[in-house]
């Protein structure tokens, strides 16, 4: 995907998300599956109900970006920076996460199933919370 055809599609979704606002339907919903996004910077970008499965979003800046309800199951996340980003309800399950920051992310109701973490840059209170762990 060439930069102008990824601004184009991530334009169409913000006509796709403004018009469900409206109940009009114009453009329509990001579908990245299986893309190499690489490096991609999309800090402040509203993502929600996107679907990035199994793309490859290593090294990607994606802070204060708003991913709540995508499906990023497998996705590559190595070393991607998602610090204040929302991600309420959005589905990780089997996404690599390793080295990725996570610091001061919202987290509520994520699916974090079987997802790789380690060296994650995560507090240890929004972690047990996400995994659901007992005091």
């Amino acid at each position: 995907m060439n930069a102008a055809e990824f601004k184009d599609l991530l334009d169409q979704h913000a006509l796709w998300l403004k018009g469900g606002d409206t109940g009009q339907s114009s453009g329509r919903r990001a579908d990245f599956t299986g893309q190499d996004l690489r490096g991609l910077d999309m800090t402040g970008r509203d993502l929600r109900h996107a679907d990035f499965r199994e793309a490859d979003m290593s090294n990607c800046k994606l802070d204060r970006s708003i991913l709540s309800g995508c499906n990023l199951t497998g996705v590559l996340f190595r070393n991607a920076s998602l610090r204040g980003t929302l991600l309420e309800g959005a589905d990780l399950s089997n996404a690599d996460l390793r080295m990725a920051d996570l610091s001061g992310a919202q987290l509520n109701g994520a699916d974090f199933w079987r997802a790789n973490m380690n060296g994650c840059r995560i507090s240890p209170e929004v972690l047990h919370a996400v995994l659901r762990c007992r005091n």
